[in-house]
């Protein structure tokens, strides 16, 4: 496998799994964490989640590619898979 193919593959994984990494990304930061409970109390928890996952797919203008129940993120029960 080439170098390109080999970086191709990387970010394409990334890019599947990008919305439980945003996830992941909140939960072990504190300030992202505090912010999003406070989010989560004043707009509920499926209305919160389900704009952050529309902002991901919208930002980096992506295509939905299927569902995964088991994220690694716990404030997320599932999430769709992305491709580019």
């Amino acid at each position: 496998m080439s170098v390109e193919k080999y970086a191709e593959k990387v970010v394409r994984s990334f890019v599947c799994d990008i919305t439980d990494h945003v996830f992941c990304n909140i939960q072990y930061n504190e300030d992202l964490m505090r912010e999003y409970q406070s989010q989560v109390n004043t707009f509920g928890l499926d209305a919160v989640n389900m704009a952050i996952g529309k902002k991901v797919k919208e930002l980096f203008k992506l295509q939905n590619d299927g569902e995964n129940n088991s994220p690694k993120s716990f404030l997320i029960k599932s999430y769709t898979y992305h491709s580019l």
